[in-house]
Protein backbone atom coordinates (compact mmCIF):
# COMPACT_ATOMS: atom_id res chain seq x y z
CA UNK A 1 0.00 0.00 0.00
CA UNK A 2 3.21 2.21 0.70
CA UNK A 3 4.63 1.47 -2.47
CA UNK A 4 0.95 2.36 -3.97
CA UNK A 5 0.19 5.37 -2.44
CA UNK A 6 4.22 6.66 -3.01
CA UNK A 7 3.71 6.14 -7.06
CA UNK A 8 0.22 8.09 -6.85
CA UNK A 9 1.94 10.85 -5.60
CA UNK A 10 4.58 10.32 -7.66
CA UNK A 11 2.41 10.77 -10.84
CA UNK A 12 0.05 14.02 -9.47
CA UNK A 13 3.65 15.62 -8.59
CA UNK A 14 4.97 14.39 -12.66
CA UNK A 15 1.44 15.74 -13.92
CA UNK A 16 2.23 19.26 -12.19
CA UNK A 17 5.25 19.74 -13.52
CA UNK A 18 4.41 18.28 -17.07
CA UNK A 19 1.92 20.94 -17.08
CA UNK A 20 4.07 23.91 -16.07
CA UNK A 21 5.89 22.71 -18.94
CA UNK A 22 3.56 22.55 -21.22
CA UNK A 23 2.57 26.55 -20.64
CA UNK A 24 5.97 27.33 -20.89
CA UNK A 25 6.53 25.68 -24.15
CA UNK A 26 3.72 27.14 -25.99
CA UNK A 27 4.90 30.50 -25.18
CA UNK A 28 8.53 29.81 -26.29
CA UNK A 29 10.75 29.90 -29.49
CA UNK A 30 10.15 26.51 -31.79
CA UNK A 31 12.21 23.78 -30.70
CA UNK A 32 13.17 20.90 -32.86
CA UNK A 33 15.75 17.89 -32.14
CA UNK A 34 17.33 18.60 -35.24
CA UNK A 35 18.85 21.64 -33.50
CA UNK A 36 19.96 20.02 -29.71
CA UNK A 37 21.72 23.31 -28.72
CA UNK A 38 19.51 25.43 -29.52
CA UNK A 39 16.64 23.35 -28.25
CA UNK A 40 19.02 22.99 -24.78
CA UNK A 41 19.43 26.85 -24.72
CA UNK A 42 15.95 27.15 -24.73
CA UNK A 43 14.94 25.25 -22.75
CA UNK A 44 17.29 25.97 -20.03
CA UNK A 45 17.26 29.32 -20.54
CA UNK A 46 13.28 29.39 -19.16
CA UNK A 47 12.66 29.57 -15.62
CA UNK A 48 8.97 28.36 -15.91
CA UNK A 49 10.31 25.25 -17.97
CA UNK A 50 13.05 24.19 -15.30
CA UNK A 51 10.39 24.82 -12.29
CA UNK A 52 8.28 22.64 -14.45
CA UNK A 53 11.53 20.04 -15.15
CA UNK A 54 12.06 19.98 -11.36
CA UNK A 55 9.12 18.95 -10.58
CA UNK A 56 8.41 16.08 -13.23
CA UNK A 57 11.85 14.82 -12.12
CA UNK A 58 10.86 14.69 -8.38
CA UNK A 59 8.11 12.59 -10.02
CA UNK A 60 10.31 10.59 -11.44
CA UNK A 61 12.47 9.81 -8.74
CA UNK A 62 9.22 9.15 -6.82
CA UNK A 63 8.44 6.63 -8.62
CA UNK A 64 11.86 4.34 -9.03
CA UNK A 65 11.00 5.21 -5.12
CA UNK A 66 8.07 3.20 -5.21
CA UNK A 67 9.33 0.83 -7.61
CA UNK A 68 11.48 -0.67 -4.67
CA UNK A 69 8.16 -1.19 -2.23
CA UNK A 70 5.92 -2.33 -4.69
CA UNK A 71 5.66 -5.09 -7.73
CA UNK A 72 6.17 -3.40 -11.28
CA UNK A 73 2.95 -4.59 -12.24
CA UNK A 74 1.37 -2.07 -9.88
CA UNK A 75 3.40 1.10 -9.39
CA UNK A 76 3.55 0.99 -13.53
CA UNK A 77 -0.16 0.84 -14.34
CA UNK A 78 -0.52 3.09 -11.03
CA UNK A 79 1.51 5.81 -12.00
CA UNK A 80 0.59 5.72 -15.63
CA UNK A 81 -3.24 5.78 -14.48
CA UNK A 82 -2.86 8.71 -12.07
CA UNK A 83 -1.15 10.60 -14.51
CA UNK A 84 -3.80 10.23 -17.06
CA UNK A 85 -6.62 11.30 -14.64
CA UNK A 86 -4.55 14.58 -13.29
CA UNK A 87 -3.89 15.25 -17.04
CA UNK A 88 -7.60 15.63 -17.62
CA UNK A 89 -8.22 17.52 -14.44
CA UNK A 90 -5.93 19.96 -15.59
CA UNK A 91 -6.83 20.23 -18.96
CA UNK A 92 -10.60 20.87 -17.83
CA UNK A 93 -9.84 23.41 -15.10
CA UNK A 94 -7.48 25.61 -17.94
CA UNK A 95 -10.56 25.43 -19.99
CA UNK A 96 -8.65 23.80 -23.21
CA UNK A 97 -10.81 21.68 -25.48
CA UNK A 98 -11.46 17.77 -24.92
CA UNK A 99 -12.65 16.07 -28.03
CA UNK A 100 -14.80 12.57 -27.15
CA UNK A 101 -12.11 10.88 -28.77
CA UNK A 102 -9.30 12.20 -26.41
CA UNK A 103 -11.93 11.31 -23.27
CA UNK A 104 -12.33 7.67 -24.36
CA UNK A 105 -8.52 7.45 -24.68
CA UNK A 106 -8.00 8.53 -21.57
CA UNK A 107 -10.59 6.44 -20.04
CA UNK A 108 -9.46 3.35 -22.01
CA UNK A 109 -5.60 3.90 -20.89
CA UNK A 110 -6.06 2.85 -17.03
CA UNK A 111 -8.47 0.19 -18.16
CA UNK A 112 -5.79 -1.18 -20.32
CA UNK A 113 -2.55 -1.09 -17.85
CA UNK A 114 -4.85 -2.86 -14.95
CA UNK A 115 -5.48 -5.53 -17.42
CA UNK A 116 -1.37 -6.03 -18.40
CA UNK A 117 -1.17 -5.28 -14.52
CA UNK A 118 -3.66 -8.36 -13.71
CA UNK A 119 -1.83 -10.08 -16.29
CA UNK A 120 1.19 -10.03 -14.40
CA UNK A 121 -0.06 -10.13 -10.90
CA UNK A 122 -0.65 -14.03 -10.35
CA UNK A 123 1.57 -13.98 -6.66
CA UNK A 124 4.81 -14.94 -8.89
CA UNK A 125 7.83 -13.11 -6.78
CA UNK A 126 8.79 -9.86 -8.48
CA UNK A 127 12.84 -10.27 -9.50
CA UNK A 128 15.04 -7.67 -8.38
CA UNK A 129 18.45 -8.48 -10.63
CA UNK A 130 18.68 -8.35 -14.28
CA UNK A 131 20.53 -10.41 -16.97
CA UNK A 132 22.88 -7.42 -17.39
CA UNK A 133 24.58 -8.01 -20.74
CA UNK A 134 21.24 -8.36 -22.06
CA UNK A 135 19.56 -5.62 -20.24
CA UNK A 136 22.67 -3.06 -22.08
CA UNK A 137 21.77 -4.09 -25.13
CA UNK A 138 17.93 -3.70 -25.23
CA UNK A 139 18.27 -0.29 -23.70
CA UNK A 140 20.85 0.92 -25.94
CA UNK A 141 19.18 -0.20 -29.18
CA UNK A 142 16.08 1.16 -28.29
CA UNK A 143 17.05 4.53 -27.54
CA UNK A 144 19.09 4.27 -30.76
CA UNK A 145 16.33 2.85 -32.61
CA UNK A 146 13.76 6.21 -31.22
CA UNK A 147 16.86 8.45 -32.33
CA UNK A 148 17.43 7.13 -36.09
CA UNK A 149 13.55 6.82 -36.91
CA UNK A 150 12.95 10.54 -35.51
CA UNK A 151 16.11 11.60 -37.57
CA UNK A 152 15.52 9.65 -40.66
CA UNK A 153 11.73 10.63 -40.60
CA UNK A 154 12.85 14.42 -40.56
CA UNK A 155 15.39 14.05 -42.92
CA UNK A 156 13.80 13.67 -45.29
CA UNK A 157 11.82 16.28 -45.33
CA UNK A 158 8.16 13.89 -43.64
CA UNK A 159 6.77 16.05 -41.14
CA UNK A 160 6.66 14.19 -38.09
CA UNK A 161 3.65 14.41 -36.09
CA UNK A 162 3.45 14.48 -32.39
CA UNK A 163 1.79 11.54 -31.78
CA UNK A 164 4.69 9.86 -33.41
CA UNK A 165 7.31 11.58 -31.61
CA UNK A 166 5.56 11.13 -27.89
CA UNK A 167 5.42 7.32 -29.23
CA UNK A 168 9.01 7.22 -29.51
CA UNK A 169 10.20 9.76 -26.27
CA UNK A 170 7.56 6.92 -24.53
CA UNK A 171 9.67 3.91 -26.00
CA UNK A 172 12.91 5.84 -24.27
CA UNK A 173 11.57 6.93 -21.07
CA UNK A 174 10.31 3.09 -21.53
CA UNK A 175 14.08 1.99 -21.42
CA UNK A 176 14.42 4.25 -18.25
CA UNK A 177 11.67 3.10 -16.46
CA UNK A 178 13.40 -0.59 -17.08
CA UNK A 179 16.86 1.24 -15.29
CA UNK A 180 14.37 2.68 -12.65
CA UNK A 181 13.20 -0.92 -11.82
CA UNK A 182 16.58 -1.89 -11.59
CA UNK A 183 17.70 0.46 -8.86
CA UNK A 184 14.43 -0.01 -7.22
CA UNK A 185 15.45 -3.55 -6.58
CA UNK A 186 18.91 -2.10 -5.39
CA UNK A 187 16.91 0.17 -2.95
CA UNK A 188 14.88 -2.70 -2.02
CA UNK A 189 17.48 -5.25 -1.48
CA UNK A 190 20.19 -2.70 0.67
CA UNK A 191 18.31 -0.02 2.04
CA UNK A 192 18.93 4.01 0.77
CA UNK A 193 22.36 3.94 1.85
CA UNK A 194 23.28 0.51 1.16
CA UNK A 195 22.50 1.32 -2.01
CA UNK A 196 24.34 3.80 -3.46
CA UNK A 197 27.99 1.91 -4.25
CA UNK A 198 26.12 -1.04 -6.13
CA UNK A 199 23.93 1.63 -8.31
CA UNK A 200 27.02 3.37 -9.20
CA UNK A 201 28.82 0.09 -10.34
CA UNK A 202 25.66 -1.35 -11.73
CA UNK A 203 24.67 0.00 -15.75
CA UNK A 204 20.88 1.45 -14.43
CA UNK A 205 21.73 4.95 -13.46
CA UNK A 206 24.04 5.71 -16.87
CA UNK A 207 21.54 3.93 -19.06
CA UNK A 208 18.69 5.17 -17.15
CA UNK A 209 20.33 9.14 -17.94
CA UNK A 210 20.56 8.17 -21.46
CA UNK A 211 17.02 7.08 -21.79
CA UNK A 212 16.17 10.11 -19.62
CA UNK A 213 17.89 12.43 -22.10
CA UNK A 214 16.80 11.45 -25.09
CA UNK A 215 13.03 10.81 -23.41
CA UNK A 216 13.10 13.74 -22.74
CA UNK A 217 13.77 15.91 -25.92
CA UNK A 218 11.70 14.21 -27.83
CA UNK A 219 8.75 14.62 -25.54
CA UNK A 220 9.14 18.29 -24.92
CA UNK A 221 9.18 18.56 -29.18
CA UNK A 222 6.34 16.93 -28.96
CA UNK A 223 4.63 18.67 -25.69
CA UNK A 224 4.92 21.86 -27.68
CA UNK A 225 3.35 20.40 -30.74
CA UNK A 226 0.19 19.81 -29.53
CA UNK A 227 -1.17 19.03 -26.03
CA UNK A 228 -0.06 17.36 -22.95
CA UNK A 229 -3.65 15.11 -23.27
CA UNK A 230 -2.59 14.14 -26.40
CA UNK A 231 1.38 13.50 -26.54
CA UNK A 232 1.37 12.14 -22.15
CA UNK A 233 -1.15 9.12 -23.26
CA UNK A 234 0.49 8.02 -26.28
CA UNK A 235 4.12 8.45 -24.45
CA UNK A 236 2.87 7.07 -21.31
CA UNK A 237 0.99 4.03 -22.99
CA UNK A 238 4.22 3.32 -25.18
CA UNK A 239 6.34 3.10 -22.57
CA UNK A 240 4.75 1.22 -19.60
CA UNK A 241 3.77 -1.40 -21.77
CA UNK A 242 7.32 -1.32 -23.15
CA UNK A 243 8.56 -2.05 -19.17
CA UNK A 244 6.25 -3.96 -18.06
CA UNK A 245 6.95 -6.36 -20.69
CA UNK A 246 11.18 -5.38 -21.39
CA UNK A 247 11.18 -5.70 -16.79
CA UNK A 248 9.39 -9.33 -16.70
CA UNK A 249 11.81 -10.83 -19.45
CA UNK A 250 15.37 -9.18 -18.12
CA UNK A 251 14.86 -9.53 -14.65
CA UNK A 252 13.66 -13.07 -15.21
CA UNK A 253 9.97 -12.64 -14.07
CA UNK A 254 7.29 -15.57 -15.04
CA UNK A 255 5.16 -14.79 -17.75
CA UNK A 256 1.17 -15.88 -17.58
CA UNK A 257 1.00 -19.71 -17.62
CA UNK A 258 -2.91 -19.28 -17.01
CA UNK A 259 -5.36 -19.48 -20.02
CA UNK A 260 -7.26 -16.31 -17.89
CA UNK A 261 -3.86 -14.38 -17.17
CA UNK A 262 -2.72 -14.46 -21.25
CA UNK A 263 -6.50 -13.11 -22.30
CA UNK A 264 -5.54 -10.74 -19.67
CA UNK A 265 -2.61 -9.78 -21.51
CA UNK A 266 -3.77 -9.63 -25.09
CA UNK A 267 -6.50 -7.52 -23.73
CA UNK A 268 -4.18 -5.37 -22.32
CA UNK A 269 -2.14 -4.78 -25.82
CA UNK A 270 -4.95 -4.31 -27.83
CA UNK A 271 -6.78 -1.46 -25.67
CA UNK A 272 -3.33 -0.02 -25.97
CA UNK A 273 -3.47 -0.04 -29.36
CA UNK A 274 -6.57 1.59 -29.55
CA UNK A 275 -5.74 4.37 -27.03
CA UNK A 276 -2.89 5.23 -29.54
CA UNK A 277 -5.44 5.31 -32.68
CA UNK A 278 -8.13 7.54 -30.33
CA UNK A 279 -5.51 9.84 -29.36
CA UNK A 280 -4.09 9.78 -33.87
CA UNK A 281 -7.31 10.91 -34.96
CA UNK A 282 -7.40 13.85 -33.10
CA UNK A 283 -3.81 15.15 -33.52
CA UNK A 284 -4.03 16.81 -36.58
CA UNK A 285 -6.54 19.32 -35.12
CA UNK A 286 -4.74 19.41 -31.82
CA UNK A 287 -1.32 21.14 -33.76
CA UNK A 288 -3.42 23.38 -35.95
CA UNK A 289 -4.93 25.14 -32.59
CA UNK A 290 -1.62 24.96 -31.00
CA UNK A 291 -0.27 26.41 -33.62
CA UNK A 292 -2.35 29.17 -34.29
CA UNK A 293 -2.58 29.76 -30.63
CA UNK A 294 1.60 30.16 -30.50
CA UNK A 295 1.05 32.29 -33.49
CA UNK A 296 -1.10 34.57 -32.17
CA UNK A 297 0.91 34.54 -28.49
CA UNK A 298 4.38 35.66 -30.85
CA UNK A 299 2.08 37.95 -33.07
CA UNK A 300 3.44 35.94 -36.27
CA UNK A 301 3.37 32.68 -37.74
CA UNK A 302 4.59 29.87 -36.24
CA UNK A 303 7.35 27.77 -38.18
CA UNK A 304 6.74 23.97 -36.86
CA UNK A 305 2.66 23.93 -38.25
CA UNK A 306 1.83 20.50 -39.65
CA UNK A 307 2.16 20.39 -43.35
CA UNK A 308 1.86 16.61 -43.69
CA UNK A 309 -0.73 14.77 -41.05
Amino acid sequence: MIGLLVALLSAVTYTLGLSVEQRALHGSESISIHRPLHLARVLLGNPRWVFGCVFAALGSIGLIVALGLAPVSVVQPAFAAGVACSLLVVTIVMGERITRGEYAALAIMPVALGLLSLSTGDGAETGTTANTPLLVVVSVLTVLACVAAMATAGGRGKYVSAAAMGAAAGLAQGSAGVQGKGLGGLLADHGVWGAVLPALMSPYPYLYALGWAVGIVLFQTSLQRSRASITAPVANVVGNVFTVVAGTVLFGESLPEDPAAAALRIGGFALTLVVVVLVRGNVAQAEADTSAERAAHSGGVVADRPRDT
